[in-house]
């Protein structure tokens, strides 16, 4: 199971939708071994969401 079947957490999921959107239409993103500033920005938010929503469910 991945982290986003994992975590119900509404912004974890917009910020994979938005991670995944990004890296869909950006070339450096699809390009191995090249570095995309943003795109490597919005994949450390979700996994920040990500985190805080699986340790936020594990408290209840």
């Amino acid at each position: 199971m991945t982290a986003v079947e994992q975590t119900r957490d509404p912004f974890a999921n917009e910020a994979w939708r938005a991670t995944i959107d990004h890296a869909a239409g950006c070339p450096a993103c699809r390009t191995p071994g090249a570095g995309c500033e943003a795109g490597e920005r919005l994949l450390h938010a979700y996994e920040e969401a990500a985190r805080l929503a699986r340790s936020g469910s594990d408290a209840g």
